[in-house]
């Protein structure tokens, strides 16, 4: 990121701590003023993943929609939705509150709710922003009410009760982004790429192949690494990761790397990794392995490089805050003399 670039980001961040006025805030997209607290409850049942993802196609199509990043978008920021609660009983109410919100105040929603991971993870919400990219884009009134029809489709059939608990174990149940980015595309598209959903019980008897493989019944070796080199969402981690769960391992212990060749599928596995809790060794890089056989090694570079981008920015945004704080105190107290 350019200095510019760094500059911009620090100043929005402090405009954003210290000097919001709610009072003369005129953008349609600020929820203190433009959004609503009358919030209907919905019906939301937890459908099985195939009908979360037709439901969410069909809203989009029927709203004129044609691009797939803005709809696969909208799901992954639902996932993404940082509150979480045990039993995702929180999950109802939160549906709710998202549902009634005005298009544009929607929008910024989701987008803070995917800004949130920055801080945690900069790499990959990096890698997820194929997904998200659009969120800063000035969208039409038909991208708008697509993406409110999506989000309450999504919504309706338990997008938060699949991705809201507090146990990784639960969120981590199904592949939800692979359903959805499937579902979205016609079959032209995913046989150009070679891309087709792996049922989950097909990734899960793999997983239980390369676990015997690898000395299953405990001889596994902690803080071991794997790869994959044609990652898609990463299906096939997810059940490796619920296969460590039920032996009583915790896949943070372990390092993933997933490598995608398709931008949208490398960032629902970025999305993924997040939402199933793969842990701070999990990461996901986007590229042809043939073409460049130094994909993971550069992955892994490119993230030591992000977080210490980001711990940089943040003691700048921590400096620039206190400078300013310290300022307006003084001249409160200049003037009050």
């Amino acid at each position: 990121m350019s200095a510019d670039s760094t500059a911009a980001l620090v100043t929005e961040a402090i405009d954003q701590v210290l000097t919001h006025r709610e009072r003369n805030c005129t953008d349609p997209s600020c929820a203190r003023h433009a959004g609503t607290t009358d919030c209907p409850p919905i019906t939301v049942s937890r459908s099985p993943g195939s009908v979360l993802g037709e439901a969410v196609a069909e809203a989009w199509h029927a709203a004129g929609g044609s691009r797939l990043d803005i709809p696969a978008g909208v799901v992954a920021a639902l996932a993404l939705w940082p509150q979480k609660s045990p039993g995702a009983e929180a999950a109802d109410t939160i549906a709710a509150y998202i549902a009634a919100q005005p298009p544009r105040v929607l929008v910024r929603g989701l987008a803070e709710s995917a800004d949130f991971y920055w801080g945690l993870r900069p790499d990959l919400w990096t890698a997820a922003r194929p997904l998200f990219d659009w969120t800063r884009e000035d969208l039409n009134d038909t991208q708008l009410a697509g993406v409110r029809a999506v989000a309450r489709a999504a919504l309706r059939h338990g997008v938060l009760q699949h991705t809201g608990d507090t146990d990784p174990a639960e969120r981590s149940r199904i592949d939800l982004l692979s359903w959805v980015i499937t579902s979205l595309r016609h079959h032209h598209s995913r046989r150009s790429l070679g891309e087709y959903h792996t049922p989950p019980d097909i990734s899960e008897l793999l997983a239980a192949v390369l676990a015997a493989d690898n000395g299953a019944g405990g001889n596994r070796r902690r803080g071991e690494w794997a790869l994959e080199p044609a990652a898609g969402t990463g299906g096939l981690f997810r059940s490796a990761a619920q296969d460590l769960r039920r032996d009583g391992e915790d896949p943070a212990e372990r390092g993933w790397i997933m490598l995608e060749l398709d931008p949208l599928a490398a960032a629902g596995a970025a999305v993924n990794a997040l939402v199933w809790e793969l842990g701070p060794r999990a990461f996901v890089g986007c590229g042809d392995v043939l073409a460049q056989p130094d994909l993971a090694e550069d992955t892994l570079a490119k993230a030591r490089d992000m977080a210490r981008h980001r711990d940089d920015v943040m003691k700048l945004i921590g400096f620039a805050i206190a400078t300013r704080t310290t300022d307006q105190l003084l001249d409160a107290l200049t003037a009050s003399r």
